[in-house]
């Protein structure tokens, strides 16, 4: 097993594999926030597209008719709906299944010894069918064989104990690197959701000032309009959203 893993000496294989699946749900859940974050970020870009596009369309149309005032206009802004933690519940079918191949090898290790054990008694059975120092005899031989099939016995259940043991770790030590990789890739994913945060927010500043900018497009002169937005500031933020 490799040394750069942590070792478990009071963990369970069941505890390491439930932790690597709670950080592999966390992962899951930061990846969905992040998903709705983009795409409500693209909703409201859609959105300032779109009143810019409105705001440039009255200034055209009153700098060409030079109009005083026009009709207010009004754009409904949907409110960012609620993130939806869509959790799927990790399938322990795995974990089940290890737990049902130890309890079956331990189920075969007592039936064979079981098996073994009624043998040698039958064995015993006949013996004393036979005369008594031939069944002495056979007696003794018989408990050497008996000792001797036992310490092989013991030795089958210690190997197969050491094996179970060893697969355990192996594969305890397998799930407690995935489990390090998907916490590495939570700390990776909360500092992209940060990121994604403050894209949010600094898009929803932009779309007020659009809305602004749609409701000066009414209210103000097309020239201080013009001079305001189409000549200035204006045509610096098109050239910034557009990038």
């Amino acid at each position: 097993m490799s040394g750069e893993l942590p070792k478990i000496v009071n963990k369970s294989l069941f505890t390491t594999y439930v932790e690597k699946k709670n950080a592999e749900e966390e992962a899951l859940k930061i990846k969905n926030r992040i998903d709705q974050i983009r795409q409500e970020r693209e909703k409201i870009l859609k959105k300032i597209q779109s009143e810019d596009q409105k705001a440039e369309q009255i200034y055209k149309h009153r700098l060409e008719l030079q109009l005083k005032k026009e009709e207010k206009i009004r754009q409904k802004v949907e409110a960012p709906t609620p993130f939806s933690l869509s959790v799927s519940r990790a399938q322990r079918e795995t974990l089940k299944k290890i737990k049902s191949e130890m309890l079956l090898r331990k189920k075969t290790e007592v039936k064979e010894f079981r098996d073994w054990h009624r043998h040698d008694l039958q064995e015993t059975r006949f013996q004393r069918s036979m005369d008594h120092e031939t069944f002495r005899n056979k007696v003794i031989q018989g408990k050497l064989e008996e000792k001797q099939a036992n310490q092989n016995t013991l030795n089958k259940l210690k190997d197969r104990r050491n094996k179970i043991r060893y697969e355990v770790e192996v594969e305890k030590d397998k799930i407690m690197k995935e489990k390090i990789d998907y916490e590495q890739q939570i700390r990776e994913l909360e500092q992209l959701e940060q990121f994604e945060l403050s894209n949010l927010q600094y898009t929803i500043q932009r779309q007020n000032q659009t809305k602004e900018k749609v409701n000066l497009a009414q209210s103000l002169p097309p020239k201080e309009f013009e001079a305001k937005f189409v000549n200035g500031q204006g045509k610096s933020q098109q050239n910034q959203e557009s990038s």
